[in-house]
């Protein structure tokens, strides 16, 4: 009778496990390219901040280290198939947002809104994933799974629909050369 009473439990442990594992794959996944998005807007904004004055060029030097910090630690993540540092990953995505908001305010001409609206979510979604693995770890889980390719392919889709549009409003997107005047052959020369 005894050995019925366990083996549901077990059971429902098993799956319990198994599930988690599949929610930590997952979240490996999209903290890692949304990472690397947040990551190239931090450069991007950066270094358009870095050419003012003041508070704006602290935040655009901030911000390029935090935005190569973050591709890093993306890959590291990746690589890994758990989100490594985790308390310095939630730190780290609010310093971004922080920098941001002070690059927005100290000169709101030239940094886009756009641009750091759009970091702030994918270290949103950071952080976000940051604070389940320290939750998962208080709870006695692991956060150690395999990355989901699908959910890398679906992650990545996501988040360049959301830096496309942001780094183009950046100012480095705005003194950008348009694609449809670059030119494979110039008429006349042959």
């Amino acid at each position: 009778m005894t050995t019925a009473a366990i083996a549901p439990d077990a059971g429902a442990r098993t799956a319990d496990r198994s599930s988690g594992h599949r929610v930590a794959g997952i979240a490996v996944s999209w903290a890692a390219v949304a990472a690397w998005g947040a990551g190239l807007i931090e450069l991007a904004v950066g270094a358009g901040a870095l050419t003012q004055d003041g508070a704006a060029r602290g935040a655009g030097a901030v911000l390029l280290a935090l935005g190569a910090g973050g591709l890093v630690w993306g890959a590291v993540t990746l690589a890994r198939g758990r989100i490594v540092v985790p308390r310095t990953g939630v730190a780290v995505a609010l310093a971004g947002i922080a920098a941001g908001t002070v690059a927005v305010v100290s000169d709101p001409v030239r940094t886009s809104v756009l641009a750091v609206a759009a970091g702030a979510a994918l270290l949103i979604t950071v952080a976000l994933a940051c604070a389940a693995v320290l939750r998962r770890r208080a709870r006695g889980g692991t956060d150690a799974a395999a990355p989901r390719v699908w959910v890398i392919l679906v992650a990545a889709v996501v988040v360049a629909a959301l830096v496309t549009p942001a780094l183009a409003a950046t100012e480095a997107g705005r003194h950008a050369q348009p694609h449809g005047d670059h030119q494979l052959f110039e008429p006349g020369h042959h």
